[in-house]
């Protein structure tokens, strides 16, 4: 039996990212079973996951909030061993089924930042600190929150692009969903909103505040391994507009790996989300460059109008 499940989430705009992150591990060989969390799919969207080998789907139509506040309770419907959740806005480069899990059963497998890293995380949010640890006053309301331990076990925050659990953690991940439930808004404002003072990044800033009080909290790896070998990474596309919609100054780096994955699904004959898009065709690799600028300008003005006028 398979001993770990990818679980992961999105909407019909998300459909491409799904798909390829998906692509991604059957082209570098990871067999694991995929859970995909959907929302606005029709049945030929599902479908075209599904025609994948290995894929399930769980309709969230129902679902009111921002899917990115699913993540427990989509991890809770796997019944493997180990449990990973993986943004659909990100790509494997190699065969990391190995490096995914835990080293430990009684871990968390994240990424926690570093102190430099740190002060992004909070932008804006400092309270006159330097930074390069979660502010106190941010961690005091957590720690009433979860009403659970007097003191912080992590120093610093971790990503919730991409974790994993043993099965034994499911106390933990429901936990998680509880305090998503309970500290959050009902509505969908996206994967941030800026105006929570304590909880901005929503299931990221739950997730870290659990991870700090909770008493039955996996205890964060040492070591993050999904960025060290080139050859076997996780490459999340934070921002946007994501690669299949056009490439950013900071993505485009990744075209030539990103393209492959393109290539390798239209070899397998899979039926694709639609018409290959312009920025996934390897010939068009000079205009996407070009575009870069224009490609990220157009997504400001429109985000800025977005919420000038909506």
């Amino acid at each position: 039996m398979k001993n770990n499940t990818i679980v992961t989430a999105g909407d019909r705009n998300y459909l491409w990212g799904i798909f390829l992150m998906i692509a991604s591990l059957r082209k570098n060989g990871m067999d694991e079973p995929v859970l995909v969390g959907t929302k606005g799919f029709d049945r030929e969207s599902e479908e075209i996951l599904t025609g994948m080998g290995d894929v399930s789907t769980v309709p969230l139509d129902d679902f009111r909030r921002s899917l990115t506040c699913c993540k427990a309770m989509m991890m809770l419907k796997a019944d493997t061993e180990y449990i990973s959740w993986v943004d659909s806005d990100g790509f494997f480069t190699g065969n990391c089924s190995a490096l995914l899990i835990p080293e430990r059963p009684g871990q968390i497998h994240a990424r926690m930042r570093g102190p430099e890293e740190q002060p992004q995380a909070f932008k804006g949010y400092e309270y006159g600190e330097d930074g390069r640890k979660i502010p106190q006053k941010i961690l005091e309301v957590w720690k009433r929150d979860v009403a659970g331990l007097d003191a912080s076990r992590i120093p610093r925050s971790c990503s919730a692009c991409i974790l994993s659990v043993h099965s034994g953690a499911r106390a933990f991940l429901e936990k998680w969903h509880e305090q998503m439930m309970k500290v959050l808004p009902s509505s969908n404002v996206g994967v941030v909103d800026r105006s929570l003072k304590y909880y901005h990044q929503l299931d990221e800033s739950v997730l870290n505040s659990c991870l700090a009080f909770f008493p039955q909290a996996p205890e964060v790896a040492e070591t993050f391994r999904l960025d060290k070998d080139p050859d076997r990474m996780f490459i999340h596309f934070i921002g946007q507009p994501k690669p299949w919609q056009g490439w950013t100054f900071s993505s485009f780096r990744h075209f030539e790996k990103y393209v492959s994955v393109m290539e390798y699904a239209a070899e397998r004959n899979w039926k694709l989300p639609g018409k290959v898009p312009f920025s996934l065709k390897r010939e068009n690799r000079l205009f996407c460059s070009l575009l870069r600028g224009p490609v990220s300008l157009n997504y400001k003005i429109g985000r800025r109008l977005r919420k000038w006028f909506f």
